[in-house]
């Protein structure tokens, strides 16, 4: 049976659910809009699987949110629209399996051979006794040979409290993401891919000792990260180091901990750990969360939060859920 990333979808099906999903990302359905939205799915069977496709091309890709936005604010008519709507329409018909296959770094990490589904948090130990902790979404390749110990994360976030190596001589502990290459100088610390697929970044934070990077197309361009700080790094240079969250990895323990942090932000966060689109409406971003909130059970946490402030839950479909104004 065909899986909903690989099923074939009806192209007519697919044009239709681009622009259900164009409409969908611009803000809340009318009465009669959210009649006809549930009519359309219910209508034929080829257009409830382009919706389910919809959904997980959205899920997915890192890049569609932004170009969902650039298709609302556009007119009806725009050349903008229409390339949109023509590109999305595609991917949906394409589905993330085919389009997977024709892009290295996200075909790397479906076939990786260590991976986390979305909201599993996995502890593992490698074979020198590094502890390495894999967060939501993961994806990694362990290599350990006799020049390294080597990590390759293709996806997702890991934790890393690096252990003494037996071997001799001791071989570096390298975490590789595809900026470059993060060394361990004795430490504790975080790697965590960043921005989309066309532009990718790695965020690293060292909770203990100190890292070296290397971005990929800069050798020379060695940057040493101390323990409490964190920054970030593309292909050619790191950012400015920052001081870390206190609370950055309270997902260790399943747990994510907001003080006065932003609501958007903590449903940043939320989304990572549940399938899906969860929308945010912009003017209640700002609005300042306390709590601490069992990451194992994300659509509860949406339920906490729709008690604790003047918003509510708006379910377009199961899997689409947009947080506006009570």
């Amino acid at each position: 049976m065909s899986t909903p990333g690989t099923a074939a979808i009806d192209p007519r099906a697919a044009r239709a659910a681009a622009q259900w999903l164009v409409r969908l990302h611009a803000g809340p359905l009318t009465a009669g809009e959210q009649q006809a939205f549930q009519a359309w799915r219910a209508s034929d069977p080829a257009h409830e699987a382009a919706w389910q496709r919809a959904e997980l091309v959205c899920s997915t890709l890192a890049g569609v949110p932004p170009a969902l936005r650039q298709a609302a604010d556009a007119a009806p008519q725009s050349p903008r629209r229409r390339a949109v709507l023509y590109g999305l329409a595609g991917l949906i018909a394409a589905g993330p399996a085919l389009w997977l296959a024709s892009q290295s770094a996200p075909w790397q990490a479906w076939r990786a051979a260590i991976r986390t589904a979305r909201g599993e948090i996995l502890h593992m130990a490698l074979p020198d006794g590094t502890q390495l902790v894999l967060n939501t979404d993961t994806a990694i390749d362990v290599r350990f040979d006799d020049a390294a110990r080597l990590v390759a994360l293709h996806a997702g976030e890991i934790h890393v409290a690096t252990a003494h190596d037996a071997a001799v001589p001791a071989r570096p502990f390298l975490v590789r993401s595809s900026n470059g290459t993060v060394r361990a100088l004795g430490t504790h610390f975080s790697v965590r891919h960043l921005g989309s697929v066309l532009a990718p970044r790695t965020e690293v934070g060292v909770s203990e000792g100190a890292v070296e990077i290397e971005p990929a197309q800069a050798p020379d361009g060695l940057r040493t990260i101390d323990a409490g700080l964190q920054g970030s790094f593309d292909d050619v240079a790191v950012s400015a180091l920052t001081p870390s969250s206190p609370h950055a990895d309270a997902w260790l323990r399943g747990v994510l901990i907001a003080e006065r942090m932003p609501l958007g932000e903590v449903l940043e966060q939320v989304a990572r750990y549940r399938y899906g689109v969860l929308r945010c409406d912009p003017a209640l971003a700002a609005l300042p969360v306390d709590g601490i909130f069992q990451l194992n059970d994300p659509d509860n946490i949406l339920l906490l939060l729709q008690r604790s402030l003047p918003i509510r839950l708006a379910r377009r479909t199961r899997y689409w859920i947009s947080v506006e104004a009570a």
